[in-house]
């Protein structure tokens, strides 16, 4: 989840769109400004992927949520 700063969505959301590994950028209402859906290998490329969002102008937060496999 990633939030920006007012009147840098548009620049934000084309640089998580351009990131190499992330599959999905869901603008929401909120508290949050976008949702990032990611496919990763393993942990360090959920890494370097969290790093190059926070170097993005305009992103002011971040929030990392791993998503699981539901096996019955």
């Amino acid at each position: 989840m990633i939030n920006a700063e007012p009147g840098s969505e548009k620049a934000v959301y084309d640089a998580l769109t351009a990131i190499r590994g992330v599959r999905e950028v869901v603008p929401v209402y909120g508290e949050t400004d976008f949702i990032a859906i990611a496919d990763v290998e393993g942990i360090a490329d959920l890494n370097m992927i969290v790093l190059k969002v926070r170097e993005i102008h305009g992103v002011t937060s971040t929030e990392t949520i791993l998503g699981m496999e539901l096996k019955f």
